[in-house]
C-alpha cells in the first residue's frame, strides 16, 4: 500500500507543471484579446475573465496535486536515506507551493488578498533545498547539474524581475513570469521522475 501511495503521489508531482500550463491554456480562450507576452497568469482568474473559475478550479486542482506530490517527496527521500532536515525541508517547500496555488485560486484577483500570499516561499526555495537534499547521491549526477542551471537561472532572474537590473520590462511581464514559472514548477516533476525511478530500483534490489 505505502509503494502504491509513494508512485501515485509522485505521479502527481509529475503532472504538476502540466496542471499548471494546461490550466492557463484552458482559461485563455475565455479572456477577451489575452496575451501570454503581456499579461499575468492571475488575469486568468480576475473578474476580467468571461469565466473565471475555468483558471481558478485548475488553480485548486494544481495546489491538490502538488500537496500529493509533497507526500511523494518525503517518503521517496526518507526511503533513500536521505538526510532527514533537508527531507522535510524539501517536501515542506513543496506543500507551500501547493498551498500556494490554493490561495491563488481561492482568492483571486481583484482580491487584495492574492498578491499577499503567504505560501510564495516554497516555490522560491524548493529547487535549491531538493539540489542540496540530492547532492551526496553518486547516481544523480544529471539532476544535480540540471537542477544547479535552475538556481542560477533563478539568481539571474531576480534582477530583471525585481527592476535592479534597468532592463525594460515593460510589455513582458506575462512572459517572464512564465519563465519564472519553469524554472520553479518543472524541478518539481523532474525530481518526482527521478525519485520513482529511485525507489522502484530500490525495490527491486530488495527483492
Amino acid at each position: 500500500m505505502k509503494e502504491k501511495v509513494l508512485t501515485f503521489a509522485l505521479g502527481c508531482g509529475i503532472v504538476v507543471p502540466m496542471l499548471y500550463f494546461g490550466n492557463q491554456l484552458l482559461a485563455a480562450p475565455f479572456f477577451p484579446d489575452y496575451s501570454f507576452l503581456r499579461m499575468d497568469a492571475s488575469l486568468l482568474g480576475s473578474d476580467l475573465a468571461i469565466y473565471p473559475a475555468i483558471f481558478n478550479i485548475g488553480a485548486i486542482i494544481t495546489g491538490i496535486a502538488t500537496i500529493m506530490a509533497s507526500v511523494g517527496f518525503l517518503l521517496a527521500l526518507q526511503q533513500l536515506a536521505t538526510n532527514p532536515l533537508l527531507t522535510w525541508l524539501t517536501a515542506l517547500a513543496i506543500l507551500l507551493n501547493g498551498f500556494g496555488s490554493l490561495w491563488a485560486g481561492l482568492f483571486p484577483m481583484p482580491d487584495p488578498r492574492h498578491g499577499d500570499n503567504p505560501f510564495a516561499v516554497g516555490i522560491f526555495l524548493f529547487p535549491l533545498l531538493l539540489m542540496f537534499a540530492l547532492w551526496n547521491r553518486s547516481n544523480a549526477r544529471p539532476i544535480k547539474i540540471y537542477l544547479i542551471v535552475t538556481n542560477l537561472l533563478f539568481i539571474a532572474l531576480v534582477p530583471i524581475m525585481s527592476g535592479a537590473s534597468g532592463i525594460d520590462t515593460q510589455g513582458y511581464q506575462g512572459l517572464l513570469q512564465r519563465i519564472a514559472a519553469l524554472v520553479f514548477f518543472v524541478p518539481i516533476s523532474v525530481g518526482a521522475y527521478f525519485l520513482i525511478q529511485r525507489t522502484k530500483n530500490r525495490s527491486f534490489s530488495k527483492g
